[in-house]
């Protein structure tokens, strides 16, 4: 069976790793700064939303006081009428700058969703790739301990045959002699 800690050192096991962290790390903090930008894009399009509703109100406001003083006087002068029309041009274009800003803050909004998203998807990778160098970083290490201990028992063994070896051999030197 083909293991990654058999194939690889264990310093550049620990680099990778650090590497790894490093990588996690960054794409943490870049996930964190694409949310940060999303809550204020989120922010800036509910406040775009309730400036529009506000503009909508003034302009129906202004429509509906026209109306009382049309209905009110059999006739307006000039001046009052050109007043009204006045207004009411302002307010129209006011709501229609504000229409626009929302579209553009929902255009941000949108833009910042997908970053947040994309920097979401980044940091999992990058996570994932970190998890999988800290379990190959653990199998080194336990492959080097179970060879360590064996590379011991050997040793170990090897000094009991060498030395139950000399005392044989002593024996059997005597028993000739």
């Amino acid at each position: 069976m083909d293991v990654a800690s058999d194939r690889v050192k264990s310093v550049d096991i620990s680099r990778l790793r650090l590497l790894r962290d490093m990588r996690e790390r960054s794409a943490l903090g870049e996930l964190s700064k694409m949310e940060a930008k999303r809550k204020i894009a989120s922010s800036a399009a509910r406040h775009a939303s309730r400036e529009l509703a506000i503009a909508q109100q003034d302009c129906a406001r202004v429509h509906m006081e026209l109306h009382r003083e049309l209905v009110s006087f059999d006739s307006l002068s000039i001046a009052a009428l050109d007043r009204y029309h006045l207004l009411i041009e302002r307010h129209a274009a006011g709501v229609i700058r504000r229409r626009q800003s929302l579209e553009d803050a929902r255009k941000v909004r949108e833009q910042a969703e997908t970053a947040a998203s994309e920097a979401r998807n980044q940091w999992v990778r990058c996570s994932a790739a970190k998890h999988k160098w800290q379990r190959i970083e653990h199998e080194l290490k336990r492959a080097i301990d179970i060879h360590s201990d064996a590379a011991a028992e050997i040793e170990a063994d090897d000094e009991v045959l060498l030395r139950h070896g000399r005392a044989s051999l002593v024996q059997a030197l005597g028993q000739l002699l």
